[in-house]
């Protein structure tokens, strides 16, 4: 456990030293908050999901997939695997720092937007603060299932690029977060339906958490990680 501890504090000190990571998890979002915010505020924009929700599903997709992701196919680059093979490190332990530390980013993220909204858009707090923030947890987790399983397939980080910004986008686009998808052609609204974007922006409804969304998010979390675990432990044996 102190083992865990310890490298969970290691890899968290190394992303705050990535100028890239913190633009990923901090800069563009809190820009796009600040641009997309008000835009949405003065044209009264009603997407399905409040003005806080949509913003934080933005930030968690563009860190889920364009910054934890490239993480991982970094740490590939850099021969890190060998290192904890040579060490007898588990080599699910890569992942796992990486993915929970990315969730941390992602919630301190979401709770900034949060607290700030209402000040500065005049938006109104969700009616229960834990619904809100569990939502942006599942989604997360779900969003990040998706990227691991993608890093598993992208040997370098120019091509994990290009593989995240096709998550990356349909999730901004097909998702309703930005307009209502009921706009959208009904091609791109089938896409939509299997996005983790989209049913987190259904899953906090009212007051309560959606019982459909919350089983799709589930069986896409537990399906993509079980996949990309194995898949993981693969390349590490390869190594």
């Amino acid at each position: 456990m102190k083992a865990i501890i310890t490298q969970l504090v290691i890899q968290f000190k190394s992303d705050l030293r990535d100028k890239g990571i913190l633009m990923v998890y901090y800069l563009v979002p809190m820009l796009f908050y600040a641009v997309m915010g008000g835009i949405m505020k003065t044209l009264s924009m009603d997407t399905g999901a409040s003005l806080t929700l949509s913003i934080t599903i933005f930030t968690v997709s563009m860190s889920a997939y364009l910054g934890m992701p490239a993480t991982l196919v970094k740490a590939r680059e850099q021969g890190i695997l060998e290192a904890y093979r040579a060490a007898g490190i588990p080599s699910w332990s890569l992942p796992f720092a990486v993915i929970v530390i990315s969730t941390l980013h992602i919630m301190i993220a979401a709770v900034i937007i949060m607290a700030s909204a209402p000040y500065i858009f005049g938006a109104v707090l969700p009616k229960s603060i834990a619904a809100h923030l569990l939502t942006v947890l599942l989604t997360a987790l779900c969003s990040q299932s998706l990227g691991a399983l993608t890093a598993c397939f992208v040997k370098k980080q120019n091509t994990m690029t290009l593989a995240a910004q096709c998550l990356f986008l349909p999730s901004i686009m097909f998702s309703g977060i930005m307009f209502p998808a009921e706009l959208l052609p009904k091609p791109m609204q089938w896409i939509g339906e299997v996005l983790p974007a989209t049913q987190g922006a259904r899953l906090y409804g009212g007051a309560c958490l959606q019982l459909l969304p919350l089983a799709v998010l589930a069986g896409i979390t537990v399906a993509a990680f079980t996949v990309s675990a194995a898949l993981f432990r693969k390349i590490s044996e390869r190594k």
